[in-house]
């Protein structure tokens, strides 16, 4: 690498020294740099003093060779390379030799160190000793030098950066296809530009931009690369030797020679984004394929039903697991909107989640709900929500992660029982009951009273003594279960202590209320506790009061307790209403 450097420097040197050093000024335009920027930058700092070295080498023995003022040779190299080294130096502390060109911001730190910074460095010392020199002042000098150096390494440093980091898809030249489609394009871009650089009747600059941009978008960087030192090398040979639309301009030749550099910035300007363009394209694409190929292994093995909806609700895409929750094949139901699958009494409240995910896409929205599935069974579900948008802030689906809640459901509903009901009898305890009682105390209307009735079991204690506690619980069972026999659905039935129960007698004004009681009384005292011999029956004495407006629970409570002390001082196994 360090003797091609030397050697690349020697050989674009000398041509530059021999075909574009005009009217006894310095060289118009200077693609020497190129390789030494492309070798620098890609190599670490410890690396730099031989490549240096193998640079100075090859500029020096150009002067010595072709130079009219070899006696300045060993000054011109080192502001030669110096320049090509701040260049490269440039290019590392900004991570342009990273970047490889692949996008705007990139491009833009590439022409500013490349064509403007480091030529201008070069070029004040360059141009001082020039003008000392030669016939020419200090100020052309130092705009032929900006312009001859700047641009010449804006066209040839992108190839050159390309070759030395390999990153070329060299296999794509070797296919066949490849290799016909890549001779075809040099072929094609070579010979326009060559036609609109031979003639000098038209102006025809514009024709060799289509060929540069089919290659472009054919071959990208490298395309692009390649297509600008086509037309670089073709039309600055014609154009220094009289030929070329350039012709056309009423200039000396040197004049000619700049105007098609600046040419040559215009066809950078365009060829160049455009491959950093089809890059960012390529590796989105990349990335969506890589992103898809992710997202259907997981959507795909994933036991929770993965969806996309559009923002109304249609269907887009629902993963395999909906055949094990939910019993449909996937294509049956994409096209559909999901509403239809939410049981109806939940339709609204998953639908408002919806329209609240639309609103704030940053955010993330779960809902539990119900839903039916394909076999018609009804299941719990719970669906996290959230809405994602294009770059213009536009929503454009709904993506959800829709887990089965029956299990969890049913762990809730056991916890729910078991903590709201008495664990012997299966009746409410009294915490439960009392939430009952204050739910009805909530909801009191003149034409639905409620009374609450204390029972309490008579001589229980003695059946625990003589029968056993065996006979205790059995009585105890007997008694839930005559209640529950003997109630209405909407009636609410309490274990509230050892012995003790309560009823709540929903839309019974307290006079019905004992009629209800009465009877249960009476059925009570007539019905043995089963298993226990010799036959065992038992006796309840009650206590009612009414629910009334603006009266405390506990109050309620105390009332009934106070009647059911009355009916058990009055002889028990009877009924007593509150005072």
């Amino acid at each position: 690498m360090i003797i091609g450097v030397g050697l690349s420097y020697f050989a674009l040197a000398s041509g530059a020294i021999l075909l574009t050093r005009l009217s006894g000024g310095i060289a118009l335009l200077w693609l020497a740099n190129a390789p030494l920027i492309a070798v620098l930058s890609a190599a670490p700092l410890r690396r730099w003093v031989p490549v240096l070295i193998a640079a100075i080498i090859g500029t020096w023995s150009a002067s010595l060779c072709f130079s009219p003022i070899p006696v300045v040779a060993l000054p011109f190299a080192l502001v030669n390379v110096g320049e090509g080294a701040l260049a490269a130096l440039l290019l590392k502390r900004w991570g342009v030799d990273r970047s490889q060109l692949d996008d705007s911001r990139s491009i833009g730190l590439f022409v500013l160190a490349v064509a403007v910074l480091a030529p201008t460095a070069g070029g004040l010392l360059g141009a001082w000793m020039a003008s000392g020199l030669l016939p020419i002042g200090f100020l052309p000098a130092l705009f032929d030098w900006i312009v001859g150096h700047g641009i010449g390494s804006m066209i040839a440093a992108p190839l050159a950066m390309q070759m030395t980091r390999r990153d070329i898809d060299w296999p794509l030249f070797h296919a066949r296809r490849g290799t016909i489609k890549a001779i075809g394009a040099i072929g094609l871009l070579s010979t326009v530009t060559f036609l609109v650089f031979y003639q000098n009747g038209l102006p025809l600059l514009f024709l060799p931009i289509v060929p540069l941009l089919i290659g472009t978008f054919a071959f990208q960087r490298f395309g692009a690369a390649v297509g600008i030192l086509i037309v670089a090398v073709i039309g600055g040979i014609l154009t220094t030797n009289g030929h070329g639309p350039m012709a056309l301009m009423h200039a000396d030749q040197a004049g000619r020679l700049q105007f098609f550099q600046f040419y040559m910035v215009v066809l950078f300007v365009t060829a160049l984004p455009v491959a950093a363009t089809l890059v960012q394209r390529d590796k989105l694409l990349a990335a969506l394929s890589e992103n898809e190929a992710r997202y259907r292994l997981m959507a795909e093995n994933a036991t929770d039903i993965m969806m996309t909806l559009e923002p109304d609700g249609t269907i887009r895409f629902i993963s395999p697991a909906v055949r094990e929750l939910g019993y449909f094949e996937p294509e049956e139901i994409i096209g559909l909107n999901a509403a239809i699958l939410v049981h109806p009494e939940d339709r609204e409240k998953v639908s408002a989640v919806h329209v609240e995910a639309l609103g704030a896409p940053e955010r993330v929205f779960t809902v539990e709900y119900r839903a039916t599935k394909a076999n018609g069974e009804v299941a719990w579900f719970e669906s996290n929500m959230r809405s994602v948008r294009d770059n213009s802030g536009r929503i454009t689906a709904v993506f959800s992660v829709i887990r089965d809640l029956d299990g969890r459901k049913m762990r809730e509903d056991e916890l729910l029982r078991a903590a709201n009901t008495d664990p012997l009898t299966g009746l409410l305890n009294r915490g439960a009951f009392r939430r009952q009682v204050k739910d009805a105390m909530n909801h009191l209307r003149p034409e639905r009273p409620s009374t609450l009735a204390l029972l309490d079991l008579d001589h229980f204690k003695a059946v625990n003594d003589n029968h056993g506690h065996a006979a205790g619980d059995a009585a105890l069972l007997m008694l839930a279960d005559l209640l529950r026999e003997n109630l209405r659905p909407g009636d609410a039935i309490g274990r509230i202590g050892g012995e003790e129960f309560a009823i709540l007698l929903t839309g019974l004004a307290i006079v019905e209320a004992r009629t209800v009681c009465e009877r249960l009384r009476r059925t009570l005292a007539e019905r043995p506790v089963p298993g226990v011999e010799p036959q065992l029956c038992i006796t309840a004495s009650m206590g009612l009061e009414a629910l009334t407006p603006g009266t405390g629970i506990d109050d309620i409570f105390r009332a009934a307790d106070t009647a059911l002390y009355a009916a058990k001082a009055g002889g028990r196994n009877r009924i007593e209403l509150a005072a």
